[in-house]
């Protein structure tokens, strides 16, 4: 969808209702429908002798001059963009490019296979604006010949939780009818509004359930949300994304062969969020095909990983995994599919599904990595860019942020960012200072300074920071619980440790890493292991191995541009001997 288009509608930036009118009343004029009889998109048709026609004509003007075809498609992803960001954040819509939803709707006819199809029940589960419901609808008609009323009265279902989406999809529904020519006064829709998590389909069975479960990650759901999701069992492990419970609802909102076609987050494969979710699959013995994307982002407006998820209720328990691009869709045929059983993978652990059996003959060896290695995550303040700083210059008793604030060196530890270890040759020159208000017990315990002995020995330091507090305090927005405004947000890595590898923690083949015996040296951002000096050495050759990062490549998080997560959960199985 051009820009200007869509800056025109951002900036136009009215009620619901006014903005249905003005798309809705645009694809009428484009199209050059004259005469129509549907009530409800009657009732959005902006006249020749109303105020707002003048904002039409000049919307309608952008149209022509940037985008003169005005598909259909078009036309729903204009629905979709106006959704508020806000909405975007917490309730996880986002647009489905055409190409992935054809995709997933014929495959999952393909897979359907139940003979005639006039008394199929399809149904989107979180349907935004109606994009599968629409494909769904299209498919059906060519295949039975049915008219568009008939089906979105017998055989198209619909939720979502919020009334736009929902008014929406039926403005979409009713003009899709309408411009192939089957135009109606009424159409008898089934689309609700109403929260997944807890609707009550009372009997209604589905042969296909298709859709994009929504994108919100635990920190960004609201707490009845989080409550609701408690009354999943595939929700009882870590923190799950609200994409999760959509698989065990799907699931059991179909018929005995019923067909869920999805497109969704990867990361359940590996991840401690999703144990419960693999586990489900295992136990149900679901015939499931994933299609991974990999480090290809689909969606422009999120930095996410996404897979095709199909399965087939009460079918042979198998797991199929192929690794492709959204361009290879058309051509999958030819793309080879790994086979695993449920009883070769770990549900626990995690799935390997690129190559288990490598995996199992490294994980089977010597000793876990995890038993070897103390793996730490880095300092996490929270607010990095008020405790971090690289010195413009210093003195005897000072290093200052910039020309005309001092902070006292006896407060200051030095710092890297092993994140950016790739990126300096010399590693002196990624050494930066952070305040550091803690001091160590005996036992190497970290404290926090008082405020009333922070204020007196460190008062030019105590001064920046205090006039940061309430920057400081947005931190955890605005919920953290500290020991102090002035503690980091996090308590982890701040042990006095002498022997230490660091690594960055997103990394591509051929990584840096750095050995160090300064007990006095912080890292944040990036990695780190802990152990003696001779295992550290040997972990650094290991890491350069080829069979190392073959084993990555399997097991780890997958990132754009070929970069891989190497935190701790994915390490701690490696067999080092």
């Amino acid at each position: 969808m051009n820009k200007e288009i869509l800056d025109f509608l951002n900036k136009f930036g009215q009620d619901e209702y006014s903005v249905n009118r003005l798309i809705v009343s645009a694809f009428i004029y484009k199209k050059n429908i004259t005469k129509i009889i549907n009530k409800k998109i009657n009732h959005l048709i902006i006249l020749k002798n109303e105020l707002e026609y003048s904002v039409l004509v000049d919307f309608l003007s952008i149209i022509e001059s940037k985008n003169d075809s005005f598909c259909f498609e078009e036309l729903l992803e204009l629905f979709e963009f106006v959704i508020s960001p806000s909405d975007k954040l917490v309730n996880g819509a986002i647009y489905t490019p055409a190409n992935i939803r054809k995709y997933i709707t014929r495959e999952s006819f393909a897979l359907l296979k139940n003979g005639s199809l006039h008394n199929t029940k399809i149904a989107d589960i979180a349907c935004g604006c109606g994009g599968f419901l629409i494909d769904s609808s299209r498919e059906l008609k060519k295949k039975t010949q049915k008219t568009y009323k008939e089906i979105y009265k017998d055989n198209i279902y619909g939720v979502d939780i919020q009334l736009y989406s929902v008014n929406r999809t039926e403005i979409l529904l009713a003009l899709l009818a309408i411009t192939e020519g089957e135009d109606e006064e009424e159409f008898t829709f089934n689309i609700h509004i109403g929260d997944t998590l807890e609707f009550d389909w009372k009997e209604t069975r589905f042969d296909m359930i298709l859709g994009n479960p929504p994108y919100v990650c635990s920190r960004n759901m609201d707490d009845h949300t989080k409550k609701l999701m408690k009354n999943w069992s595939t929700c009882r492990t870590g923190h799950p994304d609200l994409y999760i419970p959509f698989f065990q609802i799907g699931y059991e909102l179909l018929k005995p062969n019923g067909v869920l076609g999805y497109i969704t987050v990867n990361s359940f494969f590996n991840s401690v969020n999703g144990r419960a979710i693999r586990s489900y699959f295992e136990s149900n013995e679901v015939d499931l095909t994933i299609v991974d994307f990999g480090d290809e982002q689909l969606f422009q407006s999120r930095m996410t990983y996404t897979c095709l998820c199909f399965f087939k209720k009460n079918t042979k328990s198998i797991v199929y995994y192929a690794q492709a691009r959204s361009k290879q869709l058309l051509s999958l045929k030819n793309i080879p599919f790994t086979e695993e059983q449920y009883k070769e993978l770990d549900s626990f652990k995690g799935w390997n599904l690129k190559d288990n059996s490598f995996v199992r003959k490294i994980e089977a060896r010597g000793i876990p990595f995890g038993e070897i290695y103390d793996t730490k995550s880095g300092i996490a303040t929270l607010k990095n860019h008020v405790y971090i700083f690289k010195p413009k210059k210093e003195d005897k008793y000072y290093y200052y942020i910039d020309e005309k604030i001092p902070i006292e060196k006896t407060i200051c530890k030095d710092i890297v960012n092993s994140n950016k270890l790739d990126k300096y040759s010399d590693f002196n020159d990624l050494i930066e200072k952070i305040i550091f208000p803690y001091t160590h017990d005996d036992n190497n315990k970290p404290i926090l300074i008082s405020e009333k002995e922070f204020k007196q020995n460190y008062p030019k330091a105590y001064s920046y920071l205090k006039s940061n507090k309430n920057l400081l305090a947005t931190r955890d927005k605005g919920k953290g619980k500290y020991e102090a405004w002035y503690a980091f947000g996090r308590s982890q890595s701040l042990e006095k440790r002498k022997c230490k590898l660091l690594f960055p923690q997103l990394v591509r083949k051929g990584f840096k890493t750095v050995y160090s015996e300064d007990e006095n040296l912080y890292f944040y951002n990036g990695m780190c292991a802990y152990a003696s000096k001779k295992e550290l050495l040997k972990l650094q050759n290991i890491m350069k191995t080829n069979e190392f990062w073959k084993y990555v490549e399997n097991k780890a998080k997958h990132y754009a541009s070929g970069y891989y997560g190497l935190g701790r959960n994915y390490l701690k199985d490696f067999g080092v001997f």
